[in-house]
């Protein structure tokens, strides 16, 4: 019997998407499209979870009527997803697209039960 003495190195990163102990209620939706972690969403006209819209140039346009929640955890297209309906999350840690920013969509969640911080 041996025994493996090499040297190991581990490290642990924390995902700091939640920010505190406030009410989490959440939902399952199918995804259209590949969705990530803390990636705000919307819902499509068939119900299924997808990207939010940036559109224009210089200013950007960013639509954020029907946003529905927060990815809890990666899906691919066509895969189930769970979705933070309610709570209190970090800025910095949400997906946003390109152009996009916290303060588009930080008073359209707080109408959800969303809170930013």
């Amino acid at each position: 019997m041996s025994m493996d003495l090499e040297r190991k190195d581990f490290s642990y990163a924390p995902d700091y998407l939640i920010a505190d102990g406030a009410e989490i209620n959440t939902a399952v939706k199918v995804a259209s499209v590949e969705v990530v972690r803390g990636e705000v969403v919307v819902l499509n006209g068939d119900g299924k979870l997808a990207k939010i819209i940036v559109s224009g140039d210089d200013p950007y346009t960013v639509t954020t009527t029907g946003l529905y929640g927060i990815v809890a955890d990666d899906a691919a297209a066509e895969e189930e997803a769970v979705v933070y309906l309610t709570g209190a999350f970090f800025g910095d840690a949400l997906v946003l697209p390109e152009n996009a920013t916290v303060a588009d969509v930080e008073v359209p969640l707080r109408n959800l039960g969303i809170f930013v911080k």
